[in-house]
Formats: C-alpha cells, sequence, structure tokens
C-alpha cells in the first residue's frame, strides 16, 4: 500500500511539473481554484508536497479594470449547497433594478448602480451569468440614460457619483468579458469612457482611466480607440 501511494504521489507530482497553470492542477485534484493565492504547494505529509506552478499577476496599474476576477470564496465553494445564480434570476434582479427600484426612486440611483457592480465584480464564476442578465434587461441603454442626468457627475455624502459607477461597471464588464465587452462597445458606451477622462473630478477621471486601461488589453478595444486618443485621454 506505501508503494502504490508513493507511485500516485510521484505521478501527481509529475503532473504538477508539467501543468500550464495553477487552474490546471486544482482542477485535476477538484481542489478550490482559490488555494494557489495563499500556497505555493500542496503539503501531503512530511516531506511530500504537489508544488504549484508559479503564478503570474498583472499589475493592477496597468491593466486597470482588465484585472481577473477573484474566484469563488471559500466558503461558497460548495455549488450544490451554494449554486451560482441562473440566467433567469440574473435577469429578474437586474431589470428589477434597474427599470423597477430606480424607476419608481426606492434608493438612489448611485447606489442601485454600486449595487450592480459588486454582483459584476463577484468572481469568475458567477460574474458572466450577472453580466448576461444586465445586459439583457437593457442596461447598456439605461447606462447612457443615466450618464446624461443633470448632476450626474455629483457626488452625494455617502457615495460616490452616478458618473463614477457607470464607468466602474462599463470598465468591469469591457475589461473581463469578450461578450459584455462587443455589446457595450455596439451601444457606443466606450465613448462614456473617453468622456470621462477629461472629468474634473478626480475619481471619476481615474476611473475612466482604469476603464480605457482595461478596454485597450483586448483587440476589440484597440480597434475603437486609436494610439493617438489612448495619448490624449492619459495625458489629461
Amino acid at each position: 500500500m506505501a508503494e502504490l501511494a508513493e507511485v500516485a504521489i510521484k505521478e501527481l507530482q509529475d503532473f504538477a511539473t508539467s501543468a500550464n497553470t495553477q487552474e490546471e492542477v486544482l482542477n485535476h485534484l477538484k481542489m478550490w481554484e482559490g488555494w494557489g493565492r495563499y500556497h505555493s504547494s500542496i503539503v501531503l505529509g512530511p516531506d511530500q508536497e504537489i508544488p504549484l506552478p508559479a503564478r503570474e499577476e498583472p499589475d493592477p496599474n496597468a491593466v486597470g479594470f482588465a484585472y481577473p476576477l477573484p474566484p469563488v470564496e471559500f466558503r461558497l465553494r460548495n455549488s450544490r449547497k451554494y449554486p451560482p445564480p441562473t440566467d433567469e434570476e440574473a435577469f429578474r434582479e437586474m431589470f428589477k433594478l434597474l427599470h423597477y427600484v430606480c424607476g419608481e426612486v426606492l434608493f438612489k440611483k448611485n447606489y442601485v448602480l454600486s449595487v450592480i457592480y459588486n454582483w459584476i465584480n463577484s468572481n469568475r464564476r458567477d460574474s458572466p451569468v450577472w453580466q448576461r442578465g444586465f445586459i439583457q434587461a437593457g442596461g447598456a441603454q439605461k447606462l447612457i440614460e443615466f450618464w446624461h442626468e443633470e448632476g450626474a457627475d455629483q457626488e452625494t455624502d455617502d457615495d460616490y457619483s452616478i458618473h463614477y459607477w457607470v464607468l466602474a461597471i462599463v470598465g468591469r464588464m469591457m475589461g473581463t468579458c469578450q461578450e459584455s465587452r462587443v455589446h457595450l462597445i455596439k451601444e457606443g458606451l466606450n465613448k462614456l469612457v473617453l468622456e470621462g477622462t477629461g472629468s474634473k473630478n478626480n475619481e471619476i477621471r481615474e476611473c475612466a482611466v482604469c476603464a480605457l486601461k482595461g478596454l485597450i488589453q483586448h483587440p476589440e478595444g484597440r480597434e475603437v480607440v486609436t494610439y493617438k486618443t489612448l495619448i490624449e485621454c492619459l495625458a489629461r
């Protein structure tokens, strides 16, 4: 039995050594995908461990909102106990927030947008579902509508401005999901990002720059943002 265990451990170690990413190793072992954020190896016993491939994290200052989404939280990793949102649930929640809560002014728009941003920024498993729901609920057009409202660039005592949250949502969606990126560019929301880089409000301008950095990390973004435009925006 001891020999069989050693053979199995050796096979796992060889697999880990040949793997390209930590995710490959962790998926193979059916372990939590976030393990590699805190550990460089999986300890099996005295002098026995499975090394994980080195993790290369991009510089947030360079990639902006294209920074990778985090893994599912450890306490929520059991998808049977904590199932991800369905497309129907995501659409229903986004529609309710955008069309009912905002329409009836049950909460301030900037607060509602901050809630939407937190869902979109949740994790790499759930975020694509929330983003699809947002798009299906007409979120792109609602963001344009909110952007042009009077006073949308003004902060409140308890939250950032509407402009800030619009840019945060657009930036995160464009930076993390190709489907969202293509749709938002088609709807013209990349123009709001360029406009935001010229804001007199520091928070809005910095958020717009992060969105711009995230957008140009992808081919679709580089097609709509020329080099000249990029330099002009960053120079502001």
